[in-house]
This record gives structure tokens, sequence and C-alpha cells, in this order.
């Protein structure tokens, strides 16, 4: 019975780490040589969808904004302050903005309502955050895993 226990955890695991969105950047050059060729002419001219390349920035929410525009005012004020020698009104103005705007980070999360986020459908379900280490860290987590029930197996076998 625990092994399974052990092979569904092993093939949710699995499933999890297969499923991570592919990037084009990020494709091996051997899968593009492994494609199969069309099998009739109609499908030869239907071509996959690539997805399209975009700057890292445009799909950024408002903090990321936000904190992207304070760093730039307070460089755009500390330079021109230093270049010139003295603080101007135009400086004290921009530096402001920037402290604005990291004042606004902090309250951001007291202006969004907890009814207005996204919901899964699920009521305490937060989405996975996929990271570049995730197949690392699933592999870990299998091993783990693995020698947890090798250690279980063995002493259940040696108990009874």
């Amino acid at each position: 019975m625990p092994n399974q226990y052990e092979r569904e955890i092993e093939e949710i695991l699995r499933n999890l780490e297969t499923t991570e969105p592919k990037t084009g950047l990020g494709q091996k050059v051997g899968d593009r040589f492994r494609r199969k060729s069309p099998k009739s002419p109609a499908q030869s001219r239907i071509r996959p969808q690539r997805p399209r390349r975009s700057l890292p920035f445009t799909n950024w929410k408002l903090p990321e904004w936000l904190i992207a525009t304070a760093v730039l005012a307070a460089l755009i004020s500390g330079g021109y302050a230093y270049a010139s020698g003295n603080a101007t009104v135009a400086t004290g103005l921009i530096a402001i903005i920037g402290t604005l705007c990291l004042f606004l980070v902090v309250l951001l999360p007291f202006f969004i309502s907890r009814s207005s986020r996204p919901s899964s459908g699920y009521g305490n379900v937060t989405p996975l955050r996929r990271s570049p280490l995730n197949s690392l860290s699933t592999r870990w987590n299998l091993f783990l895993l693995k020698r947890r029930y090798r250690r279980n197996n063995n002493r259940n076998r040696d108990g009874s």
C-alpha cells in the first residue's frame, strides 16, 4: 500500500514539473529537430503559433511601476543636485514624487480588497509561481520522498 502512495506522489510531482510554462528562448535545440513531419499537405500549411516575445517590463503590475518610478526619481534628482552643486525646487519636486511612489507601494495592499483579487474557484488556493529552480527542487523532493519511503519500508519489513 505505501508503494501506491509513493507512486501517486511521484506522479503528481512529475506532473507539476512538466506543467511549467515553456518559453521560446528556453527551448532546447534538440526539441526542434525531433518534431514530427506533417502527415498531410493541409497540416503542412498550419504552423504552430509562436509565443510573442515582449519586453519584461511591459507586463509589470502597479507596485513594480511605482518602485521603478521611485528609483528613477531618486536617481534623477540626486544626480542633478550633485551635478549642479545645489538642490533646486525641481530636484525637490522629483524627490517628493519618488517618496510618494514609495509611500503608495507601502499602502497599496490596504487599498486592494480581497474581494477584487481574482480567485481560481477555490477559496484558499493560491496559484503557484514557477521559478527556474523548480525543476531542481522537484527532483530534490522526489529524492527525499524515495529515501523516506525506503526507510519506512525497511523498518516495516524488519519490525513485522
